[in-house]
């Protein structure tokens, strides 16, 4: 979706070499955590919501930052005031009500942060204190990756940590896996995201020193010619792709 809002907003296409490395990364994503294919149509819109959202407002921010010369700090402290009352919003709506029996609502821990005695205080104040600080260390992180790089590098450093996730979970809690065929699934698509990673890196790197990266030293001259027959080599900036470059051949 970042990709195909950068050629439709801004005109910019990434090379063919960076979508063979991330079409290898989503694949192996897909493998290793994908376990329920059945699709419904609430369930869909809010994806495909979600997705358009999260790709529209990462895009926006790199711009800005770039366009304005902005820190990570001075972006956050611009936004936090809008954040602040949105967020405010959708919880007053989402968390005064119950969806189950039993459930606890954001009333109850006001109440407990009012009313309540010193242990309970102390606990709503910590889980407030703590939500807050993760929070705010998230969006320093992300402002921070987009604007010294870009949205697609930031989406790939994030499947990097879910299959870093999903590895601590082999390491880690070995029990819970009693499904072998979802832990070989894991397996399979974890080491395939992995190559992803590893190819997208190389790639950036490649072109940030302008030599020449894996696939320019494997592939013959004519998947070469086949992999990239319309755009110039990446530059060393991380714009995610290059527009299309004008014809040089003799006599255009």
């Amino acid at each position: 979706m970042t990709l195909l809002i950068n050629a439709i907003a801004y005109g910019i296409f990434t090379t063919a070499k960076i979508k063979i490395s991330l079409a290898i990364l989503l694949g192996g994503v897909g493998i290793a955590t994908v376990t329920d294919v059945e699709l419904r149509p609430l369930g869909m819109s809010f994806g495909v919501a979600a997705v358009l959202s999260t790709a529209v407002f990462q895009i926006w921010q790199g711009t800005k930052q770039k366009d304005f010369g902005v820190s990570a700090t001075q972006l956050q402290a611009g936004i936090a005031g809008w954040q602040s009352i949105q967020a405010f919003a959708v919880a007053a709506i989402a968390e005064t009500t119950c969806s189950e029996p039993g459930c606890v609502t954001v009333l109850e821990y006001f109440q407990r942060a009012l009313f309540g005695d010193d242990a309970e205080k102390l606990h709503t104040l910590g889980l407030v204190l703590g939500t807050c600080f993760l929070a705010l260390a998230v969006n320093l992180c992300s402002f921070g990756l987009i604007g010294r790089t870009s949205p697609t590098t930031f989406q790939v450093v994030g499947h990097l940590k879910t299959c870093l996730v999903l590895t601590g979970g082999y390491v880690f809690f070995p029990a819970k896996l009693n499904d072998s065929q979802q832990l070989y699934n894991n397996i399979l698509g974890v080491s395939v995201a992995m190559v992803g990673c590893v190819l997208y890196g190389h790639l950036k790197d490649a072109a940030s020193q302008e030599k020449p990266d894996c696939l320019d030293c494997v592939c013959p001259g004519p998947v070469l010619s086949v992999i990239e027959p319309r755009y110039s080599a990446v530059v060393s900036e991380e714009t995610e792709g290059l527009k299309a470059a004008p014809d040089s051949r003799p006599g255009s």
